[in-house]
């Protein structure tokens, strides 16, 4: 039986498959196919892959090959109506997120960051490596990196004013709780985050943390669900501003005509998150 390399963690080696799964997804892969790709067995592949993405990589595969984006999106703007139809609060939303929010006042805004100790490191996930800085308020960025990319130099674009230490230890149960997450599973404590950004921006984040898992938005549809329904560049502007991946679900908005669009840390990301939220979502159902 082959197992993976010693230097490849299991992070690294679902990660890799999951990339392989959007790549080749019209070829449909077998679980052989797939295996023999990332240099692992198939039942030591299956098993890797059920444990840290919460769904087979079958499963993951059909919800990429069974997508039809544009029904999808009609779909999940009729539950999103239907949720606002009953009075369902940004409240129990996050409740429900297990998040704890704030956001950054104007001053605070202005300051840039001068007097504050930023705590960061990068750690593996799912889908490649993440840069997690936090504040004594909570977390204040979360973004995919990849290895040319200077995490001080993308720290100091948000906060340039901020004093910025190096120190993993600290971050340690932050990026067990995200990984928690991106793995499908609830996490086991609230995690605190906080927000930068304009009064606009951050009614636009706001707004994106109601779409829960598994359902879809336009860039329209946000507008609308924030009482601006002219306002559509705006908020794609503000969506593309987000630098907390997966907390504030960027990836969950697509455009009108059923085409992913953009995302700043890779479209096939943002194919792999979107689908694995789906093959979840149809997973529970038929466990119903």
């Amino acid at each position: 039986m082959m197992e993976p390399p010693l230097n490849l963690s299991h992070f690294q080696l679902v990660q890799r498959a999951i990339e392989y799964l959007v790549a080749e997804r019209e070829q449909q892969p077998s679980l052989e196919q797939l295996a023999q790709h990332v240099g692992s067995s198939p039942f030591h592949l299956q098993r890797l892959f059920v444990a840290h993405a919460g769904v087979s990589p079958k499963e993951l595969l059909q919800a990429m090959t069974l997508q039809d984006a544009k029904r999808w999106l009609r779909q999940s703007s009729s539950t999103l109506d239907t949720s606002y139809a009953v009075g369902l609060s940004s409240t129990s939303r996050l409740h429900e997120l297990f998040l704890s929010v704030e956001s950054v006042s104007p001053g605070e805004y202005q300051r840039a960051g001068a007097g504050l100790t930023l705590h960061w490191g990068i750690f593996p996930s799912l889908l490649g490596p993440m840069l997690l800085a936090s504040s004594p308020r909570g977390l204040c960025h979360a973004s995919f990196v990849e290895a040319e990319e200077d995490p001080i130099a993308l720290l100091q674009q948000e906060w340039p004013q901020a004093r910025l230490l190096h120190d993993e230890v600290a971050l340690q149960i932050t990026a067990s709780n995200l990984q928690q997450r991106l793995s499908g599973q609830q996490p086991e404590q609230r995690l605190g985050i906080l927000m930068k950004g304009s009064p606009f921006r951050l009614q636009v984040w706001q707004a994106l943390m109601r779409v829960p898992a598994g359902q879809i938005c336009s860039y329209s549809d946000l507008a609308r669900m924030i009482g601006q329904p002219q306002a559509s560049r705006a908020v794609a502007q503000s969506v593309a501003s987000n630098t907390l991946a997966v907390l504030i679900p960027c990836h969950r908005v697509i455009r009108q005509s059923g085409e992913l669009g953009g995302y700043r840390w890779g479209s096939s990301r943002k194919a792999a998150l979107l689908a694995l939220e789906r093959a979840r979502q149809d997973h529970a159902d038929l466990a119903v």
